[in-house]
C-alpha cells in the first residue's frame, strides 16, 4: 500500500523502514531456527539451547516492530483520509483502531518480554542442571519482567507528556527513536545470526557443561539487547493526527446549507 500510493511523507518513511527492519529480522530468525534446529551432533544440547536463546530474542524484536509498522501503516493511510469522510463518522472508527493496534503493541510486547524470560529462566536451569545454580538465577526471570514493565510504563507515560506539552496528539514521529529502532533491530539480527553460526561451528565438548560465565554472558546480552529497541518502538508509538481533530462543529451530513447569519436589528452606536 505504500509504495503503490505514489506518496511519499514522514509517515509512509517511517512504515517502510520498521516493515524493511522486521523483515530483516524474522527473515535472519528463520534461518537460525532451521540451523539449530538441524543440529543433530551428538551431545549438542547445550549448544542448541545457547543458540535457542539467541533467536528467541530476535523474533522478539521481529514480533514487535512488525506490529509496530501496521500502527505506522493505519497512521500512513489515515494522511488521506478527507473532510468529507470525516463528516461521514470515520473519525470515530479510526479512533477505535487506533486504540486497538496501541494496547495491541504494549499487549504483545508485553508477551514476547515474559516468553523471552521464561526462555532464558529454563536456558539456566538447563545449563547448570546436575551443578549448583549461581546466586542470580532464581530472581533473573521475575526482575527482568518488572524491570522491562516498568521502563515501558514510563516510556509510554513520556510519550503522553511530550502530546500533552504540545497540545495535540497529531505529532511528527520522533526520527531518533526511529532511527535506534531500526538500527538497534537490524544491528540485533545481524550480530544474533553471526553468533548462532559461530556457536554451530564450535565442538560439542565445549558445552557440556555449559561454562558458567558463557551462560551468564549469553542470558545477559540476549535479555538487554532487545529493550533499547523495544522501548522506542513504544516511545515512537503514531498518534493519529484525525483522533484529534474537532467535530463539534462539523456540519451534519444532512443539515443542508449554512443558513447563513441570522437576520436582527442594527447594532446601536
Amino acid at each position: 500500500m505504500v509504495l503503490t500510493e505514489g506518496k511519499i511523507g514522514t509517515l509512509r518513511v517511517a512504515t517502510l523502514r520498521l516493515f524493511i527492519a522486521g523483515f530483516v529480522v524474522l527473515g535472519l530468525d528463520s534461518y537460525s531456527f532451521s540451523i539449530l534446529t538441524g543440529d543433530v551432533a551428538e551431545g549438542a544440547c547445550g549448544r542448541v539451547w545457547t543458540e535457542s536463546l539467541i533467536a528467541s530474542g530476535m523474533l522478539v524484536v521481529g514480533t514487535v516492530a512488525v506490529i509496530s509498522g501496521v500502527s505506522w501503516l493505519l497512521a500512513a493511510y489515515v494522511e488521506n483520509v478527507t473532510p468529507e469522510q470525516s463528516a461521514l463518522g470515520h473519525i470515530q472508527a479510526m479512533r477505535t483502531v487506533e486504540r486497538l493496534l496501541r494496547r495491541s503493541v504494549y499487549g504483545i510486547t508485553v508477551m514476547t518480554v515474559i516468553l523471552l524470560s521464561t526462555v532464558a529462566h529454563d536456558y539456566v536451569n538447563v545449563a547448570f542442571s546436575g551443578r549448583p545454580k549461581p546466586w542470580w538465577a532464581t530472581w533473573i526471570s521475575p526482575v527482568y519482567v518488572l524491570l522491562v514493565g516498568a521502563a515501558m510504563i514510563g516510556a509510554v507515560w513520556q510519550r503522553q507528556r511530550n502530546c500533552a506539552q504540545a497540545e495535540t496528539n497529531s505529532d511528527e514521529p520522533s526520527s531518533l527513536a526511529l532511527s535506534i529502532a531500526f538500527t538497534g533491530a537490524v544491528s540485533y539480527a545481524i550480530v544474533g545470526t553471526g553468533a548462532i553460526g559461530f556457536i554451530t561451528s564450535t565442538p560439542t565438548s565445549f558445552w557440556n557443561p555449559i561454562p558458567g560465565v558463557v551462560a551468564f554472558i549469553t542470558v545477559a546480552i540476549v535479555l538487554i539487547m532487545p529493550v533499547p529497541t523495544i522501548l522506542t518502538l513504544i516511545y515512537a508509538m503514531p498518534r493519529l493526527g484525525i483522533a484529534s481533530a474537532d467535530t463539534s462543529h462539523a456540519p451534519s451530513p444532512d443539515a443542508g446549507p449554512d443558513p447563513g447569519p441570522v437576520p436582527g436589528p442594527d447594532p446601536q452606536p
